[in-house]
């Protein structure tokens, strides 16, 4: 499993800031989904992305950003097959953690972890990206369903019983003559309903989870639908066609792919509604981080050197004094590590430029973090930077002897995140030690609509509780809301007291973030793409990105088909205005051949027609970014190419396959 090599930095996603070390717990995760899906394929089983992870990669491509949790499903036969193998073919490291093999467990989904605690041996930690804390994937039973008033009163009542009696079970107790007198009557009623006899010898509550799984997987594989029934019993819903899950597609996920059910639209507007590609960061934090209580236990063990955090102490205000040499002109100093960041210290570059002084540019290097909080691969990026910049290599200029009037940074963390640090050098204890002045710019922006929420707030502190804040004489915020976080956070930090420091060190100013890139230069543009875009007097057209998913063909079978074909028609008679981008999702002409054989004829006979007629372009690669770029609205289904699209504020809409 190849994973990026700047994956596991900390970065902003619709809005939110994802810290560095969630980035390597969902890396982690990813692991143990990695090894589910090889015992998986090894027997032929099928799961399914589930919930929030289902949400996130059709919506994200990836998980949801304010996300930590990872949910799969699978049909009832599968499930437990897998639940069979899985015990001896995970990793010597990991647990199955379910009803069936664990008298202690109490939970009716099964879970796969890398470990059963924490864990920082070096070859625990180099073979789950260095996360020291134990994660893993939910795996949900789907049973076969149908509505019938009679049965489903009585699979609901008996459900309903068997997750009261549990709770008052001890798990060990194997004989019930040791139970309550009430609670055994209770058992006694139940194993008479549902005509299976409780066993002595066994742990007696773990029996009754074995039972209420026989209860849930009552139903026919010639029935309509598929469920969790647990989900059904208490809120009355998660009841699908079972066509939603007759197949399975592969999507992009992170650094990754995986498996989701091919009616993956059908089922999300059923779970979340048809805006379902709208993000809400809603809820309290509940379990987010999943593995804070981890945290916390390895941050109390004094030898630790993982996760290690910073401290606020009050000369982290009361900075040294610090005068620059006399000199006919001031010399001002930015210190961008990745050019990719650099759009952010650019307002603030231009307006050095207008002072009476020298400005230089200086890229610093910057280290990976590895195992154990090493110093890993050190990287020195010197190109990428706009032409019109000029660049000073780093040991090109004499910070020492040259004490430069303002020194202007970007990466606050020192050596406190763990993907990434700046050479010690730069840190900005040493640096506020050679300049009068000490400014920073972060290197991202958060969304400032709601930052009341309450996993806002939690991630706020990996970007704000940092030394690059605490000792910069100056912080250059986008605006007051921002700010008003800073403010609320430093003070949680380094006391109220403190409150008018801050105020007067965090400055807003509205220009500083960049401008949001717009198009694409076109030499990245394929040439066969050319003659669509433009006229018969050589001007651009308007361009119209149609996209098509797999799921909205099969689920609406030939009135998609019908559909496609009057779309098209209707583009081709623009054709002299504007041209049509067909967007299809790149699984589309497989999943059609191999197990729709009929869709795909009849699919492959439209797709023929618009080709010969030749007035638009036909993409099905996996990278959507160049057609997402020069395409003036949207038309079609729900993917995350539509969560793309939305982002650059063109207009869009939803095909209807019902007209």
């Amino acid at each position: 499993m190849k994973v990026p090599k700047d994956y596991y930095q900390a970065e902003v996603r619709d809005g939110f800031y994802i810290p560095s070390e969630m980035k390597r717990c969902w890396a982690a995760t990813i692991g143990v989904l990695n090894e589910i899906d090889k015992i998986c394929k090894r027997h032929g089983l099928h799961y399914f992305a589930e919930y929030g992870t289902l949400l996130g990669a059709v919506r994200h491509g990836g998980f949801v950003p304010w996300d930590d949790d990872f949910d799969i499903s699978m049909r009832r036969d599968d499930y437990m097959v897998f639940l069979k193998v899985a015990r001896d073919e995970l990793p010597e490291d990991y647990a199955l953690l379910s009803v069936y093999n664990n008298p202690d467990y109490d939970n009716y989904l099964s879970r796969v972890v890398n470990s059963m605690f924490i864990n920082v041996e070096q070859d625990f930690l180099e073979a789950n990206h260095n996360f020291p804390f134990a994660v893993g994937v939910d795996i949900f039973p789907l049973d076969y369903f149908d509505y019938d008033e009679n049965e489903n009163d009585t699979l609901k009542e008996l459900i309903v019983l068997a997750q009261s009696i549990v709770h008052y079970i001890d798990p060990k107790i194997s004989d019930v003559n040791e139970l309550d007198d009430t609670i055994k009557s209770i058992v006694d009623h139940f194993c008479e309903l549902c005509g299976i006899p409780i066993e002595n010898g066994r742990p007696i509550r773990q029996q009754i989870y074995i039972i209420n799984e026989r209860i849930c997987s009552s139903f026919r594989s010639n029935s309509p639908y598929l469920s969790n029934l647990y989900f059904w019993v208490e809120n009355g819903n998660q009841v699908y066609k079972k066509e939603v899950f007759e197949n399975t597609i592969r999507i992009p996920f992170e650094f990754s792919h995986i498996s989701v059910p091919i009616g993956y639209d059908e089922k999300l507007c059923n779970a979340y509604g048809p805006n379902y590609t709208t993000p809400y960061k809603g809820g309290g934090l509940h379990d987010y981080p999943c593995y804070d209580k981890q945290k916390q236990i390895l941050l109390d063990i004094p030898e630790n050197t993982l996760f290690v955090q910073y401290s606020f102490e009050p000369g982290d205000i009361d900075r040294p004094a610090v005068k620059a040499p006399v000199r006919t002109r001031r010399e001002i100093v930015f210190l961008p590590f990745r050019p990719k960041y650099w759009a952010y210290m650019e307002k603030e570059w231009e307006r050095a430029q207008q002072e009476d002084a020298d400005v230089y540019v200086i890229p610093i290097p910057y280290f990976d973090k590895t195992t154990y909080g090493l110093n890993g691969d050190v990287h020195y990026e010197t190109e990428g930077y706009p032409e019109y910049v000029p660049i000073t290599p780093f040991d090109r200029y004499d910070f020492y002897s040259r004490i430069p009037d303002r020194i202007v940074i970007q990466n606050p963390y020192d050596g406190y995140d763990c993907a990434v640090t700046v050479y010690p050098t730069f840190y900005s204890d040493a640096l506020r030690k050679i300049t009068p002045e000490l400014v920073y710019i972060p290197y991202f922006a958060i969304d400032d609509k709601n930052l009341e929420d309450e996993k806002t707030r939690y991630t706020a502190d990996f970007f704000i509780k940092v030394p690059g804040v605490t000792r910069s004489d100056k912080v250059i915020l986008p605006s007051e809301a921002v700010k008003q976080l800073y403010i609320d956070k430093l003070c949680e930090f380094a006391g109220e007291e403190t409150k008018d420091v801050w105020n007067e060190r965090l400055i807003v100013r509205d220009d500083i973030l960049p401008e949001k890139a717009a198009g694409i230069a076109e030499e990245d543009i394929p040439k066969e793409w050319w003659k669509y875009l433009l006229d018969s007097h050589g001007e651009g057209k308007k361009v119209l990105l149609y996209h098509t998913s797999v799921s909205s063909i099969v689920s609406h079978g030939h009135r998609a088909i019908d559909k496609i074909t009057r779309v098209l028609e209707q583009l081709r008679e623009q054709r002299d205005v504007m041209t049509v981008i067909w967007q299809a999702h790149p699984q589309t002409h497989q999943v059609l051949e191999s197990r729709y054989p009929e869709l795909w004829k009849i699919y492959l006979e439209v797709l023929d027609r618009y080709i010969t007629e030749d007035f638009g372009i036909y993409d099905e690669s996996e990278d959507y970014s160049r057609a997402v770029a020069i395409s003036d609205a949207y038309y079609g289904d729900r993917d995350s190419i539509l969560h793309d699209f939305v982002q650059t504020g063109r207009p869009v809409m939803i095909a209807n396959y019902e007209i």
